[in-house]
């Protein structure tokens, strides 16, 4: 194997349509990661999400007048919230509340609020459970009107609604968890794809050969035998110019289809020129194909391919190689053989069996056109 295809440079068309064939695996990654991100949470929202109840209170402040007839209108959120903690609302409130209840419990349960008029005043009880907030919420409501009939300063504080304590949950994030794990998976999934196409020796072109390998790349064979026209004319005029004057030669099938692939290459080397289909005219000189008659013709061309499979190579075969004067190695199109291929090419070496060349087999029309447009 070439030492400088270790150090090769990124292809991105190649890289670009390699990707376009496995996006709907990118997509199917995302939407699984979608599912995981969004069950995650709902489990994580359920199992840890604290147990809380909260009840909200709405009381109306009745200001006092001071000496000079002005009416006292300094309170607001953080006095009634440090109030709420000083001893004279707090043993008020405490009068009220279960023996079992410490002030620290109190104090930490209860948050007083002004949010717009100065004269409604809004108290949040949170608790873990619903007896707690409840009981709390009694307590704080009558200390609170107790403290308003004693207080210089105001002239009562009336209850006015009394909430009824609710559980506490998270907010619903469903949404965003479900895109997360969406975005997670599918940079995952990338990186994956990337590590893999660094470490993918596959063949897809004739310049992954010449990198690769320090032999010739003959051309390509598609697929059904129905590819691009200048592959065909490519393919056997490298094969025609390679061995001169001669018509036999071995070919070497990777994928050990060796009997089927010499029926496809010998019916392309044996096809005269006006046996080819298509041209110039609205395919654009793109597609062709060998005609069906040619199948049923009995005469034998003047080519003739000599099969072997690569795992069937022995002393005798490679004897018959040498008589042919070399073979053609066929690599299948877009499968990982790097390994087999070398075993195969050591093989040959030893052997003083010539390669004429390599050519690719089985490639995909869909991602030659895409490629060479």
């Amino acid at each position: 194997m070439n030492e400088e295809y270790f150090k090769r440079g990124i292809d991105l068309k190649r890289l670009y349509l390699r990707f376009l064939s496995r996006v709907w695996l990118l997509i199917m990654l995302m939407a699984v990661g979608a599912v995981a991100g969004g069950v995650a949470y709902q489990v994580a929202r359920a199992m840890r999400m604290p147990v809380a109840y909260e009840a909200v209170s709405k009381l109306y402040i009745s200001f006092g007048v001071d000496e000079g007839g002005e009416i006292y209108q300094y309170y607001n959120g953080y006095t009634w919230n440090d109030l709420l903690d000083t001893d004279p609302i707090l043993d008020r409130i405490m009068a009220y509340v279960p023996e079992n209840a410490s002030r620290e419990e109190i104090s930490a349960a209860t948050k007083a609020e002004i949010l717009s008029d100065i004269r409604l005043l809004t108290i949040t009880v949170e608790g873990s459970t619903e007896k707690f907030v409840r009981e709390v919420q009694a307590a704080v409501e009558k200390g609170l009107v107790d403290y308003g009939e004693a207080s210089e300063e105001l002239k009562r504080i009336e209850v006015i609604r009394t909430g009824d304590p609710l559980r506490v949950y998270w907010d619903d994030r469903t949404i965003t968890a479900c895109a997360g794990g969406a975005v997670l998976f599918g940079v995952i999934a990338c990186l994956f794809m990337a590590f893999f196409y660094v470490l993918d020796e596959s063949i897809y072109v004739p310049g992954d050969v010449e990198k690769k390998y320090p032999f010739r790349a003959l051309g390509i064979m598609t697929r059904k035998q129905k590819g691009l026209q200048p592959y065909a004319r490519e393919l056997k005029a490298n094969i025609s110019y390679i061995l001169g004057d001669k018509r036999s030669f071995g070919m070497i099938d990777m994928e050990n289809h060796s009997d089927v692939r010499r029926i496809d290459l010998e019916k392309l080397l044996n096809a005269g020129r006006d046996e080819f289909i298509g041209g110039d005219g609205e395919a654009g000189g793109l597609t062709w194909s060998i005609p069906k008659e040619e199948t049923k013709r009995k005469k034998k061309g003047e080519w003739e391919v000599v099969p072997f499979n690569s795992n069937a190579l022995s002393k005798e075969e490679c004897g018959r190689i040498r008589e042919l004067g070399g073979a053609v190695l066929l690599l299948p199109f877009g499968e990982d053989v790097g390994r087999k291929t070398a075993r195969v090419l050591e093989l040959l070496h030893n052997q003083d069996c010539r390669v004429l060349g390599m050519v690719i087999a089985q490639a995909d029309e869909e991602f030659l056109n895409r490629y060479y447009e």
